[in-house]
C-alpha cells in the first residue's frame, strides 16, 4: 500500500482538534455576527456560518492567518516567496473573489497579478474569532464576495475585567534557525474596562529571517520578511449603545537580495505601511428598533526601493532605472448603515446603505489618482413562515462611477426544521466581483511587456446555489456525533482575464472573456468522546473546463477531492491539550491546448497533489503561563510540480510551486492575567 492511500485511510478514522469550548463549537452554538440582523446563535442562524475560535488560534501556535486557515476544507492557498503573498481561493474560486473583513469592515489593499489582500499582513494576536460564510454574500457585503466572506472578529473585552499577556515564540524555518534565520515572534497585549468605558491596545512583531533552499549565494528562495503590527481600541458601552473607535497599523518590510553580477547586486526591499481606522456604533432605539453605523478609512502604501551592493566596499546605493523605485498608494472609505425593525415577532426587516469610495496611484498605475466610486442600498427581511420555515429574500440596488455594474443583485437564504436533529439550509444569491483599480488602469510598457488595463471592463457576475443538511447523529453521555452534508454550484460569466487588446495585437490587456463555473459536495463529521474532540471532513470540487466550449469530446468539469482531519486529547488535570491536524489537497488536473510539432493539441495537465500536517502540544504551567510546543509541515513538502507548459496571461504557469519551506518545528511561551485570576 503506498504512502498516499494509507494516510488517507488513518484520516479516515481520525477525528479533528477543538478546544475546550469545542462542544459548544461542535453544536453551532456559538454566537455569530457575520451576515446577521443582531447577533445570535449559528443553528439559529438561515446562514450556515463556521467559526474558528480564539482557542484553536492559541492550541496551533499560529503566527499568521495562514497557519490557521491552511487545513480548512475547501480553502487552498498558492504561495508567491518573492513578494511574501498568500494567494487562497474558495470552492474553487480564487481569492479575488473572497471578501476579506475586519469587525465587518473590508480591507483595502489588492496587490500583484492576483489582485488579492494578504491575509498573512493581518495581526493574528487581536483575533477573538473568524467566521467564514461560504457562497455568495454580495446582497449583503457588495463587490468580491462572490465566493464568500471570512470576518475576522477582534477582541473587544468584558465589561468590568482587565486582562494582560505576553507571548514569546521561536520557530525554526525548514532546518535553518539563528538570531537572523527562522521565526521571531513577540507580543504583547492588554484590555481594561471600567463602568461604561473600554480600551484595548495590541502589538506584535514577525520576523521571519528567509529560506535559502536549494537557491544559491546571497539569493534565498523564500525572502526575509519583518513586520511590526499595532492596535489599540477605545469604546464607550451602554444599556443601549455601544461605540468605539478602532486603529490598526502595519508596518512591513519584505527583503529579495540578489547574487552578484560582477561586482555590483541590485537588491529590493518592498515596504508596505497601512493604517486602518473604524468608527462603529451600534444604538437600540428600544426592543424592536436598532441601527448600527460603520465608518472607516484606509490609508495603504507599498514602497518598492531598490539599491545597488558593491561586493567589494559593502556600499549601498539607490538604483537608477524605470520601475526600481515606486510607491503605490490606495486609500478606502467606507460609510456603511444598517437598520433593524422587528414588525412582530415573525418578521424582522433590515435596510441599509453601502458607500465606499477607492482611490490609487503610483504601482504601474495610469498617471495621477485613479477612484471608483460605489454607492448601495440594500434591504432584506427575515420572516419566520412557519415553526419550522425561515426565509430571508435580499435585494441590493448599485451604481458605480467607472464599471457597468449589475444595477439590481438579489438573494435568498432559507432554513427548514425537520426535526430536532435534522435542519436544511437552501441558498440562491446573485454575486459579482468589481473589476479592481489595477484591472482597469493598469500601465506596464518596457522590453518584455505591453500591458495595459482596460477601463471598458463589466463586473463579474454569478448565479450560486447551496445547501446544506444538518444532523445531530448520536448524543449521549460517552459521545455526541454531527454531520452536515453540504453542495454547491456557482457559475460565473463576464470573468475578467487577459487577451490582446482590440485593434492591437502587440498589447495584452484585461477583458470581460470568460466563463467558470464550479462546483462541489462536502461533508464535515464532528465528535466528541470523553477527552477526545474531532472531526472529519471530505469535499469533491469540479473546476469548468473552458475548452470545452470549443471542443464538445471533452470533459465539462475536471475534480479534485480534499480530506481534512485532526484530533485533539484533553488532560484537564493535568492542563495539557495533544492536538494533530492533517489535510490532504488531491490531484488538480485541468486542460490547455498546447504546441507540439507545430500543431496544437488538447494536453490534460495536473498540479499534484500533497499532504500537509501540524502536531501542537500545549501545557499550563504554574498559574499564568502556557507552553505551546510542535511540529508544522510534518511531511517536509517544499514544491509540488505544475506539469503545464504554457503561459498564462503574461506569466508562466508551468514548474514547481511552492507550497513550504520544509519541517519546521516551535515553542511558544505565553503569560496571561486577568482580574478573573
Amino acid at each position: 500500500m503506498n504512502k498516499s492511500l494509507l494516510l488517507i485511510l488513518l484520516s479516515l478514522i481520525a477525528v479533528k482538534v477543538y478546544s475546550q469550548d469545542s462542544l459548544a463549537t461542535m453544536y453551532l452554538d456559538e454566537v455569530v455576527v457575520t451576515g446577521q440582523f443582531e447577533p445570535q446563535s449559528a443553528r439559529k442562524s438561515v446562514y450556515s456560518v463556521r467559526t474558528i475560535p480564539q482557542e484553536i488560534i492559541q492550541a496551533r501556535g499560529a503566527t499568521k492567518l495562514q497557519d490557521v486557515l491552511n487545513t480548512e476544507l475547501n480553502v487552498r492557498f498558492s504561495q508567491d516567496a518573492t513578494l511574501g503573498g498568500s494567494n487562497l481561493s474558495m470552492q474553487g474560486l480564487s481569492g479575488q473573489n473572497v471578501k476579506i473583513l475586519v469587525d465587518g469592515v473590508p480591507m483595502v489593499g489588492r496587490q500583484g497579478t492576483s489582485n488579492e489582500i494578504n491575509i498573512n499582513q493581518i495581526n493574528i494576536q487581536t483575533i477573538e474569532r473568524i467566521e467564514v460564510v461560504e457562497g455568495p454574500m454580495s446582497t449583503v457585503y457588495g463587490s468580491d464576495a462572490l465566493a464568500g466572506v471570512i470576518n475576522i472578529i477582534t477582541k473587544k473585552g468584558i465589561a468590568g475585567k482587565w486582562d494582560l499577556s505576553a507571548r514569546v515564540q521561536e520557530e525554526t524555518v525548514g532546518d535553518e534557525y539563528s538570531m537572523e534565520k527562522g521565526i521571531h515572534n513577540q507580543s504583547v497585549s492588554g484590555g481594561y474596562s471600567w463602568d461604561k468605558i473600554y480600551s484595548r491596545l495590541d502589538l506584535s512583531r514577525n520576523n521571519f529571517g528567509g529560506w535559502q533552499g536549494s537557491a544559491v549565494e546571497r539569493d534565498k528562495q523564500w525572502q526575509p520578511k519583518d513586520q511590526l503590527l499595532a492596535g489599540g481600541l477605545f469604546g464607550y458601552k451602554s444599556e443601549k449603545n455601544n461605540t468605539y473607535y478602532r486603529l490598526d497599523y502595519l508596518n512591513e518590510d519584505i527583503y529579495n537580495p540578489a547574487n552578484f553580477d560582477g561586482n555590483q547586486a541590485l537588491d529590493q526591499n518592498y515596504i508596505t505601511n497601512r493604517f486602518m481606522h473604524q468608527l462603529q456604533s451600534t444604538h437600540m432605539f428600544s426592543d424592536r428598533f436598532s441601527a448600527t453605523l460603520s465608518n472607516a478609512y484606509t490609508d495603504y502604501e507599498r514602497k518598492t526601493r531598490s539599491t545597488t551592493v558593491d561586493k567589494n566596499t559593502g556600499e549601498r546605493r539607490l538604483a537608477l532605472g524605470a520601475g526600481l523605485q515606486d510607491i503605490t498608494k490606495f486609500s478606502g472609505i467606507t460609510l456603511r448603515g444598517t437598520f433593524q425593525y422587528k414588525i412582530n415577532d415573525r418578521l424582522t426587516i433590515q435596510p441599509g446603505y453601502d458607500l465606499n469610495l477607492e482611490s490609487g496611484q503610483g504601482g504601474r498605475i495610469k498617471t495621477g489618482t485613479q477612484q471608483i466610486g460605489d454607492y448601495a442600498f440594500f434591504g432584506s427581511a427575515e420572516w419566520q413562515v412557519t415553526k419550522a420555515l425561515q426565509i430571508r429574500p435580499g435585494l441590493r440596488v448599485i451604481n458605480n462611477s467607472v464599471y457597468s455594474a449589475p444595477p439590481v443583485v438579489p438573494s435568498i437564504n432559507s432554513k427548514l426544521t425537520l426535526s430536532k436533529k435534522h435542519d436544511l439550509r437552501f441558498a440562491y444569491g446573485r454575486g459579482f466581483r468589481a473589476p479592481s483599480i489595477r484591472e482597469l488602469y493598469f500601465d506596464f510598457f518596457d522590453s518584455n511587456h505591453s500591458v495595459e488595463g482596460n477601463t471598458s471592463l463589466e463586473a463579474e457576475l454569478s448565479h450560486s446555489f447551496s445547501g446544506t443538511w444538518n444532523w445531530d447523529a448520536l448524543e449521549s453521555d460517552k459521545m455526541k456525533w454531527s454531520m452536515i452534508v453540504g453542495g454547491f454550484y456557482n457559475s460565473v460569466d463576464n470573468m475578467i482575464n487577459f487577451g490582446q487588446k482590440p485593434g492591437n495585437s502587440l498589447v495584452t490587456t484585461y477583458l470581460n472573456i470568460d466563463r467558470f463555473k464550479t462546483k462541489g459536495l462536502t461533508l464535515n463529521n464532528k465528535v466528541k468522546m470523553g477527552k477526545l474532540d474531532g472531526s472529519l471532513g471530505f469535499s469533491y470540487t469540479g473546476r469548468f473546463n473552458q475548452l470545452k466550449e470549443s471542443i464538445n469530446t471533452l470533459d465539462e468539469f475536471v475534480y479534485s477531492p480534499e480530506i481534512i482531519t485532526s484530533l485533539s486529547y484533553k488532560m484537564i488535570e493535568a492542563g495539557l491539550i495533544l492536538s494533530a491536524y492533517y489535510k490532504y489537497t488531491g490531484v488538480t488536473p485541468y486542460y490547455e491546448i498546447i504546441t507540439q510539432n507545430g500543431s496544437e493539441e488538447v494536453s490534460l495537465s495536473k498540479i499534484s497533489a500533497y499532504h500537509w500536517a501540524d502536531i501542537t502540544l500545549q501545557k499550563d504551567i504554574l498559574k499564568n503561563f502556557i507552553v505551546t510546543t510542535g511540529v508544522r509541515n510534518v511531511f517536509d513538502v517544499v514544491n509540488i510540480n505544475n506539469t503545464s507548459t504554457t503561459s498564462a496571461g503574461v506569466h508562466s504557469s508551468g514548474g514547481s510551486r511552492p507550497v513550504g519551506y520544509g519541517r519546521s518545528y516551535f515553542i511558544s511561551l505565553t503569560y496571561s492575567i486577568s482580574s478573573t485570576n
